[in-house]
This record gives structure tokens, C-alpha cells and sequence, in this order.
């Protein structure tokens, strides 16, 4: 994508303030099958290379995230529920726990 693409990406999808874009294309790893012999090294594997967006908003712009996944947040509450139900199981057999229990008692004594 350009910067032009992001630009109207931003301000027609997420209708943002936008006051520039500046792109960078930063060159990935290359990977020599050896180090130190400059005058005979070959390259033996480049990583991708990767493109960074840096974009500029009016200022005293505050952006907040929208919520697209409602869901979520039922499943949050569930789990929350199920950790609850694990600790009120441990409180109600905490006086059961270790009952018959003897110690310092020998078994053949």
C-alpha cells in the first residue's frame, strides 16, 4: 500500500483526522554462508523485507478503539465465573483437606 492507500484508508473507513503519512521500507536480514571472508561470501537467505507506516493526526486527537467484538466480552465473563467457582471449591474442602492426617506418627509404632 501506498501512503496515498492508507491515507484514504483511514480517513473513509475510520473516518480519522488524518494530517500525513510517511512510509518506510526497512530491508530484512541477510543471512552469508560465512561472516568473516568478505572477498568469497555468497548469500544464502534473505528475510522479507517489512513496511512501516508512521501517520500523523490533527492535533489534540484522542482515538478509541471500537468495540467489534462483542463476544468477547461474554467470554470474559465466563471465564471470570469459572475462576470463581474454582476458588469457592477450594474454601468449601479446605476444612476437609488433610483430615485423618498424623503427624509425626510413625506407622509401625
Amino acid at each position: 500500500m501506498s501512503r496515498h492507500d492508507i491515507r484514504e484508508y483511514l480517513t473513509k473507513i475510520y473516518d480519522l483526522p488524518v494530517r500525513d503519512v510517511r512510509t518506510e521500507v526497512q530491508m530484512g536480514d541477510i543471512i552469508w554462508n560465512s561472516k568473516l571472508d568478505y572477498q568469497y561470501r555468497k548469500a544464502m537467505w534473505k528475510d522479507e523485507d517489512k513496511k512501516f507506516a508512521y501517520v500523523f493526526m490533527s492535533k489534540g486527537f484522542t482515538f478509541s478503539f471500537p468495540k467489534m467484538f462483542e463476544a468477547l466480552e461474554e467470554d470474559i465473563e465466563l471465564v471470570k465465573a469459572m475462576k470463581q467457582q474454582e476458588e469457592l471449591k477450594d474454601k468449601l474442602n479446605e476444612r476437609f483437606a488433610n483430615r485423618n492426617r498424623r503427624v509425626g506418627n510413625f506407622l509401625g509404632s
